[in-house]
């Protein structure tokens, strides 16, 4: 009896530090984060999955940047962020849409931006957007600091001349 009841404590001890070993190998601080105030977002990736923000996805400053497709100055801002992608490469851009995920995808694939491992696209809805930001112009970029604290905003199409000084 006291032979079968001290392989259950080492078996619990085993399954215990395995366990352990299990949830902090691998994560490497991939689980995901709080993104502020950008959480009320609710954000979604564009195959419909909760948008989920990492450590590793914060490359020093983050850029959120509410678009649409059919926009003229949201076209110029992407052709603005391709044309400039080695200067915004430490840059976390999320390019935020309020239309159908397949306009967004397209956006994306478009113009380039779907490649370059700092940018990412999102869906929310058009009353969460409205309830963080006030906008009157697309595109709004709207800046963050490397802890995610908001900062300096801009409406309509920016040069990456105008945002750099901001990017910290």
């Amino acid at each position: 009896m006291k032979r079968k009841s001290v392989v259950n404590i080492m078996l619990g001890i085993a399954i215990a530090m395995i366990s352990v070993m299990m949830s902090s190998c691998g994560s490497g601080g991939s689980a995901p984060v709080s993104m502020g105030e950008l959480d009320r977002l609710q954000l979604l990736n564009l195959d419909s999955t909760q948008f989920e923000f990492t450590k590793e996805d914060l490359r020093g400053s983050l850029l959120a940047v509410v678009f649409s497709p059919g926009c003229d100055h949201c076209q110029a801002q992407a052709q603005e962020f391709y044309k400039n992608k080695d200067r915004l490469k430490d840059v976390t851009i999320i390019m935020i849409g309020s239309v159908p995920l397949e306009q967004i995808r397209d956006f994306s694939e478009k113009y380039g931006l779907k490649e370059l491992q700092n940018v990412r696209f999102a869906y929310a809805s058009p009353v969460n957007v409205l309830n963080l930001w006030m906008i009157d112009n697309l595109p709004h970029l709207a800046l963050y600091d490397k802890d995610l604290k908001p900062g300096q905003t801009f409406s309509g199409t920016t040069s990456v001349d105008k945002m750099l000084p901001h990017l910290k």
